[in-house]
């Protein structure tokens, strides 16, 4: 199977019309990483559940990898409380970033967020973004 960009916009739009909820709402916990289901899910659980589609679909390890950031980072709002986590795809020379808040893939750099740590692709590793924040986390 060769992948396409088109595979990620169907497993995109699919996992986004899931619920979300709080991993407090759901576990009772603020923090806990785990596939989204029917139940819903956090931005974490949206990542883990989209990269185990592809997976299944024959996308490589080594071209997906998880992603944190801050969205929408100001002064009014604290960094912590706009954390958030996205699936970053390599295709076509293209990274694409599949996010919970976006109905489609977008190219990583058309979106306004922050990127503070990387996974190194096809390993548990991660990685400061480049200019990352290294005060937080």
């Amino acid at each position: 199977m060769t992948p396409t960009v088109a595979d990620l916009r169907i497993v995109n739009t699919k996992v986004n019309l899931l619920p979300y909820k709080s991993d407090a709402e759901r576990f009772g916990t603020p923090e806990f990483w785990a596939m989204i289901d029917e139940q819903g899910g956090d931005c974490d659980d949206y990542v883990i559940a989209k990269y185990h589609r592809l997976f299944a679909m024959g996308f490589s390890p080594k071209i997906m990898r998880f992603a944190t950031c801050f969205v929408e980072p100001s002064a009014a709002i604290e960094k912590k409380d706009c954390y958030h986590c996205v699936l970053l795809v390599d295709l076509n020379n293209l990274t694409y970033v599949l996010d919970n808040r976006y109905p489609h893939p977008m190219e990583w750099e058309l979106l306004p967020y922050e990127f503070h740590k990387l996974q190194v692709a096809g390993t548990p590793a991660w990685e400061w973004a480049a200019g990352a924040d290294r005060s937080f986390g």
